[in-house]
């Protein structure tokens, strides 16, 4: 579990140290990201006997994986973009502040 979330916390950064060229589409994809780590952080809240929660964390990983490896290859050619880090970093901090 705790590679897991390991991999999530290097994916969430590739995904804030990136840039795109369509604001919208960036928007969209840091806050699915920050949407995985959410569910993520609440999950890992769970009973760790709940096996429910187990499986759920698995699935959860498998496509937060999946979708990491997909914003890297879109977004490799665009990560020195200060402006966007920034932009990036706001949309985490707001979804993560209303995680509960």
């Amino acid at each position: 579990m705790k590679k897991n979330f390991l991999s999530l916390i290097v994916l969430v950064f590739v995904i804030s140290f990136s840039s795109c060229k369509s604001s919208s589409s960036f928007d969209s994809d840091v806050r699915k990201m920050a949407d995985y780590r959410c569910q993520m952080k609440q999950l890992m809240a769970k009973d760790p006997s709940d096996e429910k929660a187990k499986k759920e964390l698995q699935e959860l990983s498998v496509k937060m994986e999946a979708f990491g490896d997909e914003m890297s290859k879109k977004y490799e050619k665009m990560k020195d973009d200060k402006d966007m880090d920034a932009k990036a970093d706001a949309i985490l901090k707001e979804v993560m502040d209303k995680c509960k």
